[in-house]
């Protein structure tokens, strides 16, 4: 069975390649210059936090703007916009 090839799958493949990159770099540099490590190893750790949260912004971006689905779009929930109403015409009676 082969597996389709999304975009979701494609992001998280290219946020991992990029992660390995940067921590392999971050070795090699460590091992020739010592001194830099503690800094490469905080800079390593923001990178992980920021890399995922900013390709999660891009895509939630990227559907606002074109108006499709992405893993980013928020579901619809059934009855969601009559309860929406309801409260909204609760609201006003008061």
């Amino acid at each position: 069975m082969e597996k389709k090839w999304t975009p979701k799958r494609i992001c998280a493949l290219l946020i991992v390649i990029l992660l390995v990159m940067m921590y392999v770099g971050m070795l090699i540099v460590a091992i020739v210059w010592p001194a830099n490590a503690p800094k490469l190893f905080a800079v390593c750790i923001f990178a992980t936090v920021c890399i995922p949260i900013c390709a999660y912004l891009g895509i939630w971006l990227y559907t606002k703007a074109t108006g499709k689905k992405t893993i980013a779009s928020v579901p619809e929930v059934p009855g969601e916009e009559e309860a929406r109403k309801a409260s909204d015409a609760d609201s006003e009676t008061l």
